[in-house]
């Protein structure tokens, strides 16, 4: 798509402002945190696994491929151990989701690995000799190819006295973003539409406490009978009478019994704040939370004692959907970055030229559903013998390869064999 300015985009400041807020929030805030430590453990979590596969137009690959698939196993596990500590798909997705988007850096194209760093979005922007706003050169007619990165460098930042932007080639830098078109150069927070309901809610939250605190205030109202000037000398006394330490006179202890007149009413009084009022306005806004971020009120608070089990599994289900395509997009995202760093390998020589029409890789995210998976397996065993299904797709549900387990069991049957040849040899 042609064009050039961010049509529907925030401008850089708002965007800063809004990179800040977001990470002032993750760390204070209990919602905020909440949040991404879900998105981590559905999308990112235990459970995300890559496998190198043969593109193959035969289902038997020879030792040639076989050979491929284990050099790209032994480069992409030099590359990960090189990266430890300043890669993981972890990091990757946590970050694009807080600012945003996502910059990374390669180096050292000359051997192998390449090392990777992340780089913050406020470093690439605008200075007087580079006036782009966004920090990202495209070409002329087509804002979606990127040219180079502006790597900005201000006074204290690298040694540097002043401002400028170091031109880093598109080919040295990988960007994830989210939540805006195409057409945008940079990406937008998944916390910016729910910034507003979060702070809300946190003063809500003080205002409420403070409210208890004026809640168990009491005050003590005496109302005295007579004329205005026996009202006054009970105001003056009250005001000036203080004992030999500074106290004031009139200052009653816990269980203090007062003994009065008819002429003298006394009275209790605290204010009224009308709490059940308040608690559907926080849940409230609470349910406004969780809308924006796309997950159910019990996933956003970790309180599911408000509905049944039935309620929950019904409210699970577009969360559910929404974690799928989350999975979806960055399984593109990692390909698409372990194609960047592959073709070092291409290029320096340790993989065939034609590596990419060779080989894919396959990512398996963590499971998202968990239900009675023996009585779906007595299921499926059925539809096996009725032949409605496939033994490979019966292991697959069950989370394994199925061309793994084949190999396996034909090795185990030659061992069970080897044995009762041995046994009907003695």
């Amino acid at each position: 798509m042609v064009g050039g300015k961010h049509q529907s985009g925030q401008d850089p400041h708002t965007q800063a402002m809004t990179r800040e807020q977001v990470r002032k929030l993750i760390q204070e805030n209990p919602h905020a945190s909440n949040i991404l430590r879900t998105l981590e453990c559905y999308v990112t979590g235990p459970g995300l696994r890559f496998k190198h596969e043969c593109v193959c137009k035969s289902n038997r690959m020879t030792d040639v491929e076989d050979d491929v698939l284990e050099a790209a196993d032994h480069l992409w596990e030099a590359f990960l151990q090189n990266a430890d500590g300043h890669y993981s798909p972890q990091e990757h997705a946590r970050r694009t989701w807080r600012d945003g988007e996502c910059f990374i850096r390669k180096f050292g194209k000359e051997s192998w690995p390449p090392a990777v760093r992340f780089v913050d979005p406020e470093r690439f922007g605008a200075t007087p000799q580079e006036p782009d706003p966004q920090g990202i050169v495209t070409a002329a007619h087509d804002v979606e190819t990127p040219l180079a990165y502006l790597y900005t460098s201000r006074s204290g930042q690298d040694g540097f006295d002043g401002m400028r932007a170091d031109r880093i080639p598109a080919g040295e830098i990988l960007q994830t973003r989210i939540g805006v078109d195409s057409n945008e150069k940079r990406g937008r927070s998944l916390f910016a539409a729910i910034l507003e309901p979060l702070i809300a809610y946190s003063k809500w939250m003080e205002t409420e406490l403070l409210a208890r605190k004026l809640q168990s205030s009491i005050v003590l109202w005496r109302k005295v009978q007579g004329s205005s000037q026996t009202a006054d000398a009970f105001a003056d006394n009250a005001g000036s009478g203080t004992t030999w330490n500074g106290q004031r006179r009139e200052r009653f202890s816990p269980g203090s019994i007062l003994t009065t007149n008819h002429a003298t009413d006394i009275q209790f009084l605290q204010p009224n704040t009308n709490f059940g009022d308040a608690a559907s306005l926080g849940r409230m806004l609470l349910l406004s939370i969780a809308a924006g971020a796309g997950l159910p009120e019990f996933m956003l608070t970790s309180d599911a004692s408000n509905g049944n089990f039935a309620s929950t599994m019904v409210a699970e289900g577009p969360a559910v959907k929404y974690f799928q395509s989350q999975q979806e997009f960055f399984s593109k995202e990692f390909t698409r970055m372990w194609r960047w760093i592959m073709q070092d390998a291409v290029d320096l020589g340790l993989l065939p030229v034609d590596f990419f029409e060779r080989v894919t890789i396959k990512w398996t995210f963590p499971g998202l559903v968990n239900r009675d998976r023996p009585k779906e397996r007595l299921t499926d065993a059925r539809l096996v013998e009725t032949g409605i299904l496939s033994r490979a797709e019966v292991a697959r549900r069950d989370g394994v390869d199925p061309v793994v387990m084949e190999s396996e069991r034909r090795r185990e049957r030659g061992t069970e064999s080897d044995s009762s040849d041995s046994e009907d040899l003695r």
